[in-house]
């Protein structure tokens, strides 16, 4: 399971601004991480790196398995390190936007003494802070402080209302691998990467089951039990449902791995190239990470 509070313990707003970049979204790179974890071709270039591949294993690499070692250099081994330590070592290198994230700024402030400098400050800024912010479309406003905050909000608003909404955007940041899409859901990414999981631990079940535990459908996976057992001639339609929506997640959830391998998240198409997994394999990698995980946890709260 994916302990949040453990994960983000300690996060600080240098976290998610660091030597002249910056960035948001952590929760998506958390699981950005976790599919990385699951991966075939990812742990084939861990293991490539690693030196741990036989001649046979080589020859028989994917196609793209260079973008894969690319990502890989990039972003490093994801099974013995803690989310913040990647995080900070590697991940906001290339998840992260250079320069400075947009924000409203002071300027100056005018008063009959220094009015003089107020250019000068301008200047200062156009120069200095609005460039790394990438020159976003702005409004130079006075704003007398002595109005109330209703009277200064309603005034800024009929002020914005003038211009025309494809003024009213930010250009895109830029970072080596951005987050795909513009409407990612973090619970059905998790739901997803459950999917996986649970079927890695137990191959044998039947796909309703795997479901039910994994709790894919909000409708079906409630209503049935994964461990009971079905009499002869019991209605199992429910079953049938969930069984077809369980292997469409396990689908997607592979393709959101190898897609995460290569440098797209969250990207449900699947590869050219996709390494079908070992689910024995697979979950060997998955338990032998999760009790490092869990050793690392105990550890932090015995103070260690």
């Amino acid at each position: 399971m994916i302990d949040r509070k453990t994960q983000f313990e300690g996060t600080t707003g240098q976290d998610f601004r660091r030597d002249g970049i910056w960035s948001e979204r952590l929760g998506f790179y958390l699981l950005w991480m976790h599919y990385l974890a699951i991966s075939p071709s990812y742990e084939l270039a861990r293991k490539y790196r690693a030196g741990e591949l036989g001649k046979d294993v080589i020859s028989d690499l994917p196609d793209d398995f260079e973008d894969v070692l690319a990502v890989y250099d990039d972003l490093g081994d994801v099974q013995r390190i803690q989310f913040l330590s990647w995080w900070r070592s590697r991940a906001i290198h290339v998840f992260g936007y250079v320069g400075t994230k947009p924000s409203v700024r002071r300027i100056d402030i005018l008063k009959s003494q220094r009015k003089g400098k107020a250019a000068m400050r301008l200047d200062r800024f156009i120069e200095g802070d609005w460039t790394e912010q990438g020159q976003p479309n702005a409004i130079v406003v006075s704003i007398p402080i002595g109005l109330s905050k209703t009277q200064i909000t309603r005034q800024l608003n009929k002020l914005l209302e003038r211009y025309d909404d494809s003024l009213r955007v930010l250009a895109p940041p830029k970072a080596k691998y951005p987050l795909l899409g513009t409407r990612q859901r973090k619970d059905t990414l998790f739901r997803y990467l459950m999917v996986v999981w649970v079927r890695s631990a137990l191959p044998r079940h039947a796909l309703w089951r795997i479901g039910a535990r994994a709790r894919v459908s909000d409708t079906y996976s409630s209503e049935l039990d994964p461990k009971a057992r079905i009499s002869r001639g019991e209605q199992v339609t429910d079953r049938s449902i969930l069984s077809v929506l369980t292997s469409r997640a396990y689908s997607r959830g592979l393709s959101l791995a190898e897609n995460a391998a290569r440098g797209r998240f969250p990207c449900y198409d699947k590869p050219e190239n996709l390494v079908t997994p070992n689910l024995h394999e697979m979950w060997k990698l998955i338990s032998s990470r999760r009790k490092w995980q869990k050793k690392m946890r105990r550890q932090w709260a015995e103070g260690d």
